[in-house]
């Protein structure tokens, strides 16, 4: 139940979905004093929405600021929540990923670089089709195609939620690597939730945000006056964590 009204909370705040309903109501309103304002409501938000420049102001503020390599300590376990691969896609004799890759790569270039000594990596099958892999087995895949020992990585693969991996991931550091340093690695648009889950647990740990949205180069004139499809995108993303966020805090996750 909660999973599905988080779902339809998203879709109803989405700005597409806005944009897509005002031109819907100036249709069909009969009453031309509000068919117009409808119509230029929706090309104004539409025309705010789209703007690179604007998506990109924001999501900087929200993710949080990325750490340098050469200044990460030492951490016993690293802990990576999944989210990053699709296992309904054919064939299934490989790996696909989607945003936020960086996550698992990011890690493993953590641990060649002996920053990590193990790597616990938390999702299961989510709300997919039950003949689908376990997301942190996916991941699992990965890290030991890429030279990983299978030694280093312990699995958590019953989430279904950034509540249940933090939950879930908790159980097993207290179990299994009491009293060590954790370090979480997840999106940089996640952080925030994904902490504040995991420290709801109690756990005390150092942070790795990763998978960044934002464009931290030089302003580009064209994000100025382009529109573009990649800056929605990232307002959904936001909307999307920021109904996620209210949701918890509803339920008592955070």
């Amino acid at each position: 139940m909660f999973f599905i009204l988080s779902k339809i909370l998203s879709l109803f705040i989405g700005p597409l979905t806005w944009v897509i309903g005002l031109l819907i109501l100036s249709v069909f309103l009969k009453n031309s004093r509000w068919k117009k304002r409808c119509f230029w409501l929706s090309v104004g938000l539409l025309a705010f929405f789209s703007n690179q420049y604007i998506a990109n102001r924001v999501m900087l503020w929200w993710e949080p600021e990325p750490v340098p390599m050469k200044e990460m300590a030492y951490y016993d376990v690293a802990v990576v929540f999944s989210g990053v691969t699709k296992g309904s896609k054919t064939p299934r004799d490989r790996i696909y990923f989607n945003m936020g890759a960086d996550r698992i790569t990011h890690t493993l270039q953590l641990y060649n670089e002996g920053k990590i000594g193990k790597i616990l990596v938390s999702g299961g099958l989510g709300f997919e089709q039950v003949d689908n892999s376990r997301a942190a087995d996916r991941l699992k895949s990965f890290l030991t195609m890429a030279g990983v020992p299978d030694s280093v990585i312990v699995v958590e693969p019953h989430a279904i939620n950034t509540h249940e991996n933090a939950v879930k991931s908790a159980e097993l550091l207290n179990n299994h690597f009491p009293g060590q340093n954790y370090l979480l690695i997840t999106s940089a648009f996640h952080m925030k939730r994904a902490s504040l889950c995991l420290k709801r647990q109690g756990v005390d740990f150092d942070t790795f945000p990763a998978g960044y949205l934002t464009d931290r180069s030089t302003l580009n004139f064209d994000d100025l006056v382009i529109p573009r499809a990649s800056a929605i995108d990232k307002w959904e993303t936001l909307f999307k964590e920021w109904v996620g966020l209210g949701m918890y805090r509803v339920m008592g996750y955070i």
